[in-house]
């Protein structure tokens, strides 16, 4: 006998949804609004009403034993007589001639009302759904008699129908825990440390702990992580988020699947991609009188989701798009929905830690139990700050000016309460570029609530409005702003900047370690944050979970000889000594580029600094190749394939430091020879960082370290990790600055350049390479 358990709202979501896409879709009531609507509503209930009422009821014959469940919004008494309420929030005009009840929400209410008739034993009871506007809190009623023989029928179809849906589920389940009784490991041995980590990895899944791990190249990360959170499944309602910042992260996660699934392994994963990147249209416009993927998306997505459940294993971008393109459906919404009965997701790290862009039904609710995996979990400490940020500017709101020009009623009075918001704000800094604030004005907030609430009246009175996609990216903005407010605390400061002829507010996050530690700790069942660049691995853990967490160090897989490191600590290449400092430079490039044919790179803190020194250059054998500002990912991906080619003369490259060719891509053999690292790599300093600098000093005693140090010695590790990724490279590694001859930057070393040679001319350091490459070669 099968037993299931059946959530109500799952049942109906999946056989009666229906209809379009739309930008209201997207702006995804969130789970806080809904329940202020509901409360309110549930409010004004009388003494003898019942607000989120639970109801179950078994089913049983020879094949099942079925135990539904859900939870009544309300049960009211009015006149005598019992009635059952199902409340849905919205942001749509619910009195629009056009509005109609949405039959999944119907659905729900039938399906509550045959339940608590079954358990109550009566013939009949009445029922509504109600639709609360967010915008105002109006309501709409729609009501209904329902009698016990009519929904009987209702009730056996709509089981039968999504049995069929649970016994596809259900048998690759069991194939899928079958097959992970048997999985082996894909490779014949394991390398150094990699089954270290993964005991630790099993360890931290099984007891629902958090675990930091520096793991360094070389290793398998990757693998021993997946196959060791695999190992740790036990229910269905597990699922695997493998969480990276980079597509090349994205992409050796999926390869490491697809391994797995050769063998044995029997497991649904998915890849989900930007809305924004996956999207088939040239601009995004979530209306289905513009885009056919959102016209009658709903209708469709049950067909869409079987066919691609039953076919694919590993469903990729490109497997995603495909599939969305036969039945017609967004590719971004679709991979959403088909995440719900995968077994292991990858993703960006915001679908998991972001406020605003988790995916709200496996952090908010209690249906799945996630296991999180974060890789190169250092970029995590600034991408967190950003994702509790938010900023407007004056541009923006006259953007959205112009985009509203013609909306009725108008918006005028709302744009004007901003402007003039921004203009006292204007007043204050006066004449400085710059100015900060413990907390934002409050007037300033409620005119953008004001301009909100405009917006939605104006949308809702024409919601077909030309322009409207342009108005609801400006009222999105603003959307961001006011609910990043409600997460502001003594951790926040508030900006003004004055850059040209703009001015922005930033509600700016200095350390989002509080909310970091509550999604892990309250909303994830395991989690490994690990990187081969986690040093000191006390800070990240001060900055991400607040110091908590078990730590594990892993000793690298590669012959520590193969790596020359040479620290040239007679250069100074602070800011106001880089002048004097390029003909040092220049002759430090010279000295490792005569010394042996091969591809270099130089990496640099600024693109500033980096066309000081290329300026300068003197005519080389070798094809130089610059990295500049505004670089594509094509342009990107054919520089790169210069390194993969064999090629006659010397390649060398001039990148920037925390680049997009500084990390994340592996330089295999000869692609890569050599790196020669100027500078300590400290952020810029400027206003921003000053205010991390103070922040830190003031709660941890480490100002400078945690704003400018760490950071910085980071991304010179990270540099410096190009050079040896495979147990058969070898190459030299040249850090350019005095202040790495110091102990404050020693001691930040990774074990693994133990061997490091201080040299100080560059006739030493010709000599010392060149006898490196003979002995190597």
């Amino acid at each position: 006998m099968r037993i299931y358990k059946i959530g109500i709202g799952d049942m109906v979501s999946f056989l009666y949804a229906s209809g379009h896409l739309s930008s209201e879709t997207f702006q995804n009531v969130s789970l806080l609004d809904g329940i202020r609507a509901h409360q309110y509503l549930q409010s004004q209930y009388g003494s003898s009403d019942q607000a989120e009422v639970p109801i179950q009821l078994e089913v049983n014959d020879q094949d099942y034993q079925l135990i539904l469940s859900g939870r009544i919004d309300g049960i009211l008494v009015r006149d005598g007589y019992t009635l059952l309420e199902e409340i849905k929030s919205t942001r749509f005009n619910i009195f629009d001639p056009e509005f109609q009840m949405n039959p999944e929400h119907l659905a729900q209410l039938k399906m509550y009302a045959f339940m608590y008739m079954k358990v109550q034993d009566i013939k009949e009871i009445d029922g509504r759904v109600t639709y609360i506007q967010l915008s105002d809190y109006q309501v709409r009623h729609f009501d209904h008699i329902f009698h016990l023989d009519d929904l009987e029928e209702f009730f056996k179809t709509s089981l039968h129908k999504y049995l069929k849906w649970l016994d596809i589920l259900y048998d690759h389940e069991q194939k899928k825990m079958a097959s992970l009784e048997t999985l082996v490991f894909p490779f014949d041995s394991y390398r150094r440390g990699q089954r270290e980590m993964m005991s630790a990895v099993y360890q931290t899944m099984i007891e629902d702990d958090l675990l930091y791990a520096i793991a360094p190249t070389g290793i398998g990360k990757t693998m021993a992580t997946l196959f060791a959170s695999l190992k740790s499944l036990k229910d269905d309602t597990q699922k695997i988020f493998y969480l990276t910042a980079k597509t090349q992260g994205k992409q050796i996660a999926l390869d490491s699947i697809e391994m797995l699934q050769e063998g044995t392994l029997e497991s649904k994963a998915i890849e989900i991609t930007a809305k924004d990147t996956i999207c088939f249209l040239e601009k995004r416009e979530c209306d289905p009188k513009k885009c056919p993927f959102a016209k009658g998306f709903f209708d469709r997505l049950p067909d869409a989701t079987l066919d691609i459940f039953q076919n694919e294993k590993l469903m990729t971008r490109s497997v995603i798009e495909r599939y969305a393109r036969k039945h017609m459906i967004c590719p971004f919404e679709f991979s959403l929905y088909v995440s719900y009965f995968a077994d292991l997701i990858v993703c960006d790290y915001n679908y998991v830690f972001d406020p605003i862009t988790h995916l709200i039904r496996y952090f908010d609710e209690e249906n799945y139990k996630p296991l999180v995996l974060i890789d190169e979990a250092h970029n995590l400490v600034s991408r967190s700050r950003d994702m509790y940020s938010a900023t407007l500017s004056v541009s923006s709101i006259i953007k959205l000016r112009r985009s509203g020009t013609k909306l009725k009623p108008t918006i005028r009075t709302g744009i004007k309460h901003v402007l003039d918001a921004f203009d006292k704000l204007d007043a204050m800094i006066d004449d400085q570029s710059f100015m900060a604030m413990k907390s934002p004005d409050e007037g300033f907030l409620d005119a953008i609530k004001y301009l909100m609430k405009k917006i939605e009246n104006a949308l809702k009175e024409q919601p077909a409005y030309a322009k409207k996609a342009d108005v609801l990216e400006g009222y999105l903005d603003m959307l961001r702003f006011i609910r990043i407010y409600d997460y502001y605390n003594d951790s926040y400061v508030t900006n003004i900047e004055k850059l040209d002829d703009d001015l922005s507010i930033t509600l700016r996050c200095l350390d989002a370690s509080a909310f970091l530690l509550d999604t892990v700790k309250n909303k994830t069942y395991g989690s490994v944050f690990f990187s081969a660049t986690l040093y000191p691995i006390e800070y990240y853990q001060t900055l991400l979970t607040q110091g908590q967490g078990e730590t594990l160090k892993i000793q690298s897989p590669f012959d520590y000889r193969r790596l020359k490191l040479v620290v040239m600590d007679r250069i100074s290449t602070r800011y106001q000594d880089r002048s004097a400092s390029i003909t040092h430079v220049i002759d430090v490039i010279t000295a490792m580029v005569n010394t042996r044919k091969g591809n270099y790179i130089v990496f640099f803190p600024s693109y500033q600094y980096l066309n000081q020194i290329v300026d300068e250059l003197p005519m080389m054998d070798a094809d130089i190749l610059i990295q500049s500002r505004d670089m594509d990912i094509l342009l990107r991906h054919e520089l790169l394939e210069r390194f993969k080619e064999e090629n006659e003369r010397t390649q060398l490259a001039f990148f920037v430091m925390g680049g997009m060719f500084a990390e994340g891509i592996d330089y295999i053999g000869d692609m890569l020879n050599g790196v020669i690292v100027v500078g300590v790599g400290l952020p810029m300093i400027n206003d921003t960082n000053n205010q991390l600098k103070d922040y830190y000093q003031h709660q941890f005693g480490m100002g400078f370290n945690y704003a400018y140090q760490y950071p910085g010695m980071n991304k010179v590790i990270q540099a410096v990790g190009r050079v040896i990724r495979t147990v058969s490279d070898y190459g030299v590694a040249i850090l350019i600055d005095d202040r790495f001859g110091s102990y404050a930057y020693q001691k930040l070393f990774p074990p693994e350049w133990k061997s490091f040679e201080t040299i100080r001319s560059t006739k030493k350091l010709e000599q010392i390479l060149s006898a490196f490459w003979i002995q190597m070669d």
